[in-house]
Parts: structure tokens; C-alpha cells; sequence
């Protein structure tokens, strides 16, 4: 599956510097969790930032990455 890229918002999250859940990705491109975990392992995929136990992602770094892989 394709992910839909571009100017997709992510809900309740400001507009730079967004860190976001994986959650909130799965929403956005509209894919399972275990998709997105498959997504992750992939070579050159941004790394998550963790605090504690907690992960959140460069929205922004994930979107440029997906759409580089669509060229």
C-alpha cells in the first residue's frame, strides 16, 4: 500500500516541529500498526525519539522519507 503524502494534517498537533505518536501516524496514512512497525525496520527510516517508554516520531522526516521511496 501506497501511503497518501503531502499536505495531510495531523489533528491536535502544531504545525512545525511536530512530534507524533505512532498513533496518530497510523491515522494519517490510514495503516495498520503492524504496517507501520514493518514501515520502521526499513533501512534509513527516521528514528524515533524516546522518552521513557514513550516514542514519537518526526512527522515531517517520516513524510519525507515515505515520499522518497514513491519516486
Amino acid at each position: 500500500m501506497t501511503p497518501s503524502t503531502g499536505n495531510t494534517q495531523l489533528p491536535n498537533l502544531p504545525r512545525a516541529g511536530i512530534r507524533a505518536t505512532t498513533e496518530q501516524l497510523c491515522t494519517l496514512y490510514q495503516i495498520s500498526r503492524t504496517t507501520w512497525w514493518r514501515w520502521s525496520k526499513a533501512e534509513n527510516f527516521p528514528t524515533p525519539l524516546r522518552a521513557g517508554r514513550i516514542l514519537r516520531w518526526d512527522a515531517e522526516a517520516v513524510d519525507a522519507f515515505l515520499t522518497s521511496k514513491k519516486d
